[in-house]
């Protein structure tokens, strides 16, 4: 009876890690379809070249996505993503373009930067009691209008052949960039801390159910700032993937993060509400979006259409999301049932 119970139970377990899975399987067939659908109608689709220009921002928008991910899995969010990629942004032109800067200095730097502009957003929403979107929001204007004062609008030319080797170079073939590696290197180290460290687990924990994870003895104030911290310094990274492949930036980049970002966090998988990540789910949704774009562009589709789209595919993301947690909601409240069944067996 022992064997038949731990069968059912295994079995109950099986299928709800498949339906896990469900997003990034729905995004292979997606991509797949995708790629073959605009490849049959314009075959410079598939090209090197085209491959090359969607891994360029599929990888930025991969980090993006994670960077999001890092507030969403504690039931937050980062509206001012951008922002601190123009802050970013602006410090990494001044000290490689005007102050003639290294390299390795200068990425410290931008490092630095973009962990302590996140923090000092976490530290005004636990001394405020207010939430993530109003603190955020309110940063989106002071850090982007900082960023433009401070670099006074101007255009970086990066010149670093290091820095434009990342991001303009190839990685064993014509069609991939080496920000792909980057951008897979990254999700594998987000990857081991949310399922192979403490602070991972406390994140998720606190976006599972905050109150029974204080209960626990978690300090969610401070996994609260080191999930600001880890966004931030994935947000620096994206300014830096960005600039390598960008001829000019300025303060303005960063203005158009916020919608993949999300794009990626709620196609790939993870649950507004926290309590979950699918590193896997936000590469691929990266890719799927990126596909799209690229495809309806090749199109020559107005950029009024291309708009719509995108919000469109937001809109199903979360549509989408809304019909995943209520699934699991029901597998939940269903395990108890099957296991007992199985027991009586």
């Amino acid at each position: 009876m022992t064997r038949f119970a731990e069968f059912g139970s295994n079995r109950v377990r099986a299928v709800a890690l498949v339906a896990d899975q469900g997003p990034a399987v729905g995004l292979i067939v997606l991509i797949v379809l995708t790629w073959t659908v605009f490849g049959v109608i314009n075959g410079s689709f598939l090209s090197s070249f085209n491959l090359y220009g969607i891994g360029q921002l599929a990888a930025r928008d991969a980090v993006l996505g994670m960077a999001q991910a890092a507030l969403v899995v504690m039931g937050r969010m980062n509206l001012a993503l951008g922002s601190v990629g123009a802050i970013c942004v602006a410090l990494l032109g001044y000290m490689l373009v005007s102050a003639n800067i290294s390299l390795p200095l200068t990425l410290l730097v931008v490092a630095a930067a973009g962990v302590i502009a996140s923090v000092i957003m976490g530290l005004v929403e636990l001394k405020s009691g207010l939430s993530s979107f109003i603190v955020t929001l309110a940063f989106t204007s002071a850090y982007g209008g900082g960023a433009l004062l401070f670099s006074r609008s101007a255009n970086f030319q990066i010149t670093n052949s290091a820095l434009n080797s990342l991001g303009s170079g190839t990685f064993l073939s014509a069609a991939i960039c080496p920000l792909v590696v980057v951008a897979l290197i990254c999700g594998g180290v987000i990857w081991v801390i949310y399922h192979r460290t403490s602070f991972g687990w406390k994140s998720l924990a606190i976006g599972a159910n905050e109150r029974a994870a204080r209960a626990s003895g978690v300090n969610a104030g401070a996994v609260l700032l080191g999930a600001y911290a880890l966004s931030g310094l994935l947000a620096a990274l994206a300014a830096v993937m960005e600039s390598s492949y960008e001829l000019s930036v300025n303060a303005n980049v960063g203005s158009d993060w916020l919608l993949p970002s999300f794009v990626a966090v709620v196609l790939g998988g993870v649950t507004l509400t926290g309590g979950d990540i699918t590193i896997g789910g936000i590469l691929l949704a990266a890719v799927f979006f990126d596909s799209l774009q690229s495809g309806l562009t090749i199109l020559n589709v107005s950029s009024y259409w291309l708009n719509l789209a995108e919000g469109l595919v937001l809109l199903v993301a979360v549509i989408a999301d809304q019909l995943r947690r209520s699934r699991r909601g029901r597998a939940r409240r269903s395990r108890p049932v099957v296991a007992v069944e199985v027991t009586r067996v």
